[in-house]
């Protein structure tokens, strides 16, 4: 079953699960606790399209990106996002 819930980006446009957004900002607090390769992709996600892999009750809204790594694994990463930090950009 998929989500229903909805969030809204800095437009005030509806975001709902599986949508794509640009991202324009991380919380200093989720990159305060990453270091190395995770800093790094992480921080690769600014201005980036992303998929938004969830909604959470209240409108938070999450992204998620994968990498793929030279030994063939995938590593992904998710973050939530504040509202203002997000533009929407297409539907699923």
């Amino acid at each position: 079953m998929t989500n229903t819930r909805t969030g809204k980006d800095r437009n005030g446009h509806i975001v709902k699960e599986d949508d794509y957004v640009r991202l324009f900002a991380i919380r200093p607090s989720i990159i305060k606790r990453l270091a190395g390769s995770e800093l790094a992709d992480v921080s690769s996600l600014l201005r980036q399209t992303v998929k938004v892999f969830d909604v959470y009750e209240g409108g938070q809204v999450w992204v998620s990106m994968e990498w793929k790594r030279p030994d063939g694994l995938t590593e992904v990463h998710a973050i939530a996002v504040d509202t203002e930090a997000i533009e929407f950009v297409k539907h699923a």
